[in-house]
């Protein structure tokens, strides 16, 4: 009786084990599939991804370094290599021109000998020329000066109309250079009742030899074909106490304005108010030298 219900007591406990095992097994698969577990793989399998991308742009990197160093290694090398060959091309052109010098100097007394070198022909040194002062020059301007768009300080250039000779030497050629600037500026149409005037002054020619020599002209007289209602007066050397010659209305002809030029000494006037001084391209001008100046023969 014992026996059985031994034997019943050991049936019932290998039954719980079993049962429990069996519980133990379904709850496994029951947690793995819970929503945590799937959040901690998915985290592991995106750490390994990053894990990865990192090696392979550390590989990346190495690989660039690697590549980066064996360019600069053969830049250096080339780079070495035409300092070498250029260096031997210096060598060999230096002892080229040695071995040339050392056969010239050989064979240069019989040449001598055959040949003897002439004297030296002595160029005849020329007397410096005197430009006086008062001498005057003829000169075409090459561009349109006008009161309307001229501003005091303005460069202009004009072109000598007749040679400039001193006895039989020439010392500046038909076409040569003169340049000026602009001194004065009256514009009628600026200025309300003002008289327009604009003063000229010249103070570089360019001589036969090309050298640049600085002068004082000033303007003494129009051509005659510049000669018209807009320009009318003007004022020369004589002028340099910057008094216009205006005839002033109602009765007062003959009368002066003073002023006017601010002390400019050479400048052409309008006879009319609130019109413009316009200078055209190849107007001819007649301008005096205020002051002399010597030409010396150039320096070689």
């Amino acid at each position: 009786m014992k026996s059985q219900h031994l034997g019943m007591y050991l049936a019932t406990c290998v039954m719980a084990v079993a049962l429990t095992g069996c519980g133990r097994q379904d709850a496994a698969p029951a947690a793995a599939n819970t929503p945590d577990a799937a959040a901690a793989k998915a985290a592991e399998l995106e750490a390994r991804e990053q894990q990865l991308a990192q090696r392979e742009a550390e590989i990346k990197t190495k690989e660039a370094e690697q590549e980066a160093q064996r360019r600069a290694e053969a830049e250096a090398a080339e780079r070495e290599a035409a300092k070498v060959a250029a260096a031997k091309k210096a060598a060999d052109e230096a002892a080229a021109k040695r071995a040339a010098a050392k056969k010239a100097a050989e064979s240069r007394p019989a040449a001598v000998a055959q040949n003897p070198t002439p004297p030296p022909v002595t160029a005849p040194v020329q007397v410096p020329v005197e430009i006086r002062a008062g001498t005057q020059l003829v000169v075409a301007l090459t561009s349109d000066v006008t009161t309307k768009t001229a501003k005091v300080g303005d460069r202009f250039e004009a072109r000598l109309a007749t040679a400039l000779r001193s006895g039989d030497r020439l010392v500046a050629p038909e076409g040569s250079r003169v340049t000026g600037t602009v001194t004065e500026v009256v514009s009628g149409s600026s200025q309300i009742g003002a008289v327009p005037a604009l003063g000229l002054r010249f103070d570089q020619l360019e001589l036969a030899d090309g050298r640049q020599m600085p002068i004082r002209g000033e303007l003494q007289q129009l051509g005659e074909s510049e000669k018209g209602a807009d320009a009318a007066k003007i004022l020369g050397g004589a002028a340099a106490g910057a008094v216009i010659g205006h005839q002033i209305k109602h009765g007062t002809k003959g009368k002066v304005i003073g002023g006017i030029l601010g002390g400019a000494a050479g400048a052409v006037v309008a006879k009319n108010t609130g019109s413009e001084v316009l200078l055209q391209a190849g107007s001819q001008l007649t301008i005096a030298l205020e002051q002399g100046f010597v030409v010396t023969q150039p320096s070689s």
